[in-house]
């Protein structure tokens, strides 16, 4: 048997490019048409892939692929349900190449730059009973994106998602020459984050209060509470039909992973755990490294102070899980610069059940409460912004936070333990942001 596949690499229905895939050896070859590279409304992947290079290696061809695609328990729980390796790149490609987040779709073909025949729109309905079943199948081992044997997730993560368009107040599932608008996020499995729907829907509500770019965020209940999210790299004009193929366009991202040409694995600063943070140890993702993405950037100033406000946003509510792969970039031919914020949640609400060491350190402190000057000081001087900017932002973002929070919390969208949950986040959130005020 021939050990060679092939995904056509595509966006619309043009072809950026090609992954020549041996099976065998684990060897993933991507080059560029030449159609793509002469063209002046194209982008490259990554920084790490330029429209002017011929070929890229393996290792940052898989890499770039595999941060694509879910992570953790979601993988397994995939994979073991297709009976595949979780280390098996192309087939993780095969499953969900047609629909992962940014511009680009990753398609079984031939080998030649040929578009494969369009595929016919699927769209199928779903109401809130069913729903509701799904969301419980869940316990029974059935994976929360199968429906009907096609996979509707195709997204970086390690929580349950499910890629729906929402339309007219109604889910529909969509597949083929579709393309999703919204993101639906059930409650996790397991008791360690109760009423983490509430918690997101709370953070991302204060984000957008405070000033910081956020998807739109609405709690839909099936009566189950799911998180619904606009996806911010599809667009659509208002009166859209986006139930008709080629009405949603896609932007392309790329998270901090792929923008630093970074494993997974490398999301978090502390490879290994943070029991010896010695800097050994500290080699993954830290602000340094983001920060060090400047000459990338499309206005470094205006990117840089982007990211000091969403490490700021963080520091507040006590959203230890900032990682790597929960920061990504708009890219384009000029550059990257931040896109809307995502995953903000209050890790610190849920105490010593969750991992309470930030993962990126502010200085050497990895816990929110411990930030002090010497520790602001320390980013400021990484982020090559001066430390009164910072304290000028921290100060503006507290006080809105001080100011916003409660109003939020009391919001009638929250149910009872829901609601008590809220109100410990924005307790939690204004004692820091009068404590930061004081430095």
């Amino acid at each position: 048997m021939d050990p060679i596949r092939h995904l056509l690499v595509a966006s619309y229905a043009q072809a950026i490019g090609n992954i020549r895939c041996d099976i065998q050896s684990s060897d993933f070859n991507f080059y560029y048409y030449a159609h793509w590279q002469l063209s002046t409304e194209t982008f490259p992947l990554s920084p790490h892939f330029a429209l002017s290079q011929g070929r890229f290696k393996s290792s940052a061809t898989a890499n770039f692929m595999m941060n694509l695609f879910p992570e953790g328990d979601a993988r397994m729980a995939i994979m073991k349900h297709s009976r595949l390796n979780a280390d098996n790149v192309f087939s993780m490609a095969y499953l969900f190449g047609a629909e992962p987040a940014g511009a680009a779709s990753f398609l079984f073909h031939s080998g030649t730059s040929a578009l494969p025949s369009s595929q016919a729109p699927y769209l199928r309905e779903i109401d809130d009973d069913e729903l509701s079943e799904r969301i419980h199948a869940r316990h029974r081992g059935v994976p929360f994106a199968q429906w009907h044997g096609a996979w509707h997730q195709s997204l970086a993560g390690v929580q349950d998602k499910l890629q729906v368009i929402f339309h007219d107040e109604r889910l529909f599932l969509a597949g083929g020459s579709l393309t999703s608008t919204h993101i639906l996020k059930p409650e996790p499995q397991g008791e360690r984050t109760p009423h983490l729907v509430a918690n997101e829907h709370f953070c991302m509500s204060l984000a957008a209060a405070v000033g910081l770019s956020v998807p739109h965020v609405k709690i839909h209940r099936a009566p189950e509470a799911v998180l619904l999210i606009d996806r911010f790299d599809r667009t659509y004009a208002p009166g859209t039909d986006v139930l008709q193929p080629g009405r949603v366009e896609r932007t392309h991202i790329i998270d901090g992973c792929q923008a630093l040409e970074l494993p997974s694995w490398y999301k978090y600063e502390c490879l290994g755990g943070h029991q010896n943070r010695s800097p050994e140890r500290r080699y993954g993702i830290d602000f340094k490294r983001l920060f060090g993405l400047a000459p990338h950037f499309e206005d470094a100033s205006a990117a840089k102070l982007l990211i000091v406000r969403w490490a700021l946003f963080n520091l507040l509510i006590g959203n230890s899980d900032a990682h790597g792969k929960n920061i990504s970039f708009r890219q384009t031919a000029n550059g990257i610069m931040p896109a809307p914020f995502y995953d903000l949640v209050s890790v610190q609400v849920y105490g010593e059940k969750v991992l309470q060491e930030m993962a990126m350190a502010f200085g050497d402190q990895f816990l929110a409460e411990k930030v002090g000057v010497a520790d602001l000081a320390a980013f400021a001087q990484v982020a090559g912004i001066p430390i009164e900017d910072v304290m000028g932002e921290l100060t503006g973002i507290a006080a809105a936070v001080i100011e916003m929070a409660p109003a939020l919390a009391a919001d009638a969208c929250y149910l009872d333990a829901e609601r008590k949950l809220v109100a410990n986040i924005a307790t939690y959130a204004t004692g820091q942001a009068n404590r930061l005020i004081q430095l």
